[in-house]
C-alpha cells in the first residue's frame, strides 16, 4: 500500500485513508453490511488482538476489543452506522472502528500506528471476505 512507515520496531500496516480507499477499491459500500458481517470483522479484530498483545505491538500489549457494538440498521438489514469499542487495562470504550452515517470510516482516532495496525490488518481481511461474499453472491 504505503511506503513502510515504523511504529514500536513494527511496519505500519497502511495508513487509514488507504484503508478507507481499499473498502472502496473492493466495491463495498454499508448496503453490503450486515449484522452478521460486523460480528465476522469482530473475530477478526479479536484474533488481530491476540497476536498484536503476543508480540509487543500495541502500546501496552492488554488492547482487546469491547463486547459493546452499538449500530443501527435499515429495514433491510444492512448498516446505517455502526461502532466498535476498544478497551485496555487502563482506559475503556475507546473508538475501535466506526462506520458513520455521512459515510467517513474511522478508526482508532486516538492511536498511533502500533495501535492501529490489528484493527487495520483485521478490516483487510474482512473486506476481502466481504468482497468475495459479494462475488459469490454476484453469479
Amino acid at each position: 500500500m504505503s511506503e513502510t512507515r515504523k511504529c514500536r520496531g513494527f511496519d505500519s500496516v497502511c495508513t487509514n485513508d488507504e484503508a478507507r480507499a481499499y473498502f472502496k477499491c473492493k466495491g463495498l459500500t454499508y448496503d453490503d453490511i450486515k449484522e452478521g458481517d460486523i460480528a465476522a470483522l469482530c473475530i477478526l479484530l479479536g484474533q488481530e488482538y491476540k497476536k498484536s498483545n503476543a508480540v509487543g505491538e500495541t502500546s501496552v500489549n492488554t488492547e482487546y476489543l469491547s463486547k459493546r457494538v452499538d449500530i443501527k440498521r435499515k429495514s433491510n438489514g444492512s448498516i446505517i452506522c455502526c461502532f466498535l469499542y476498544v478497551n485496555s487495562h487502563y482506559f475503556t470504550q475507546r473508538e475501535c472502528i466506526s462506520f458513520n452515517r455521512d459515510g467517513f470510516i474511522g478508526f482508532a482516532g486516538w492511536a498511533d500506528p502500533g495501535n492501529t495496525n490489528p484493527i487495520l490488518r483485521a478490516f483487510i481481511k474482512w473486506c476481502d471476505m466481504l468482497a468475495a461474499g459479494k462475488e459469490a453472491d454476484a453469479v
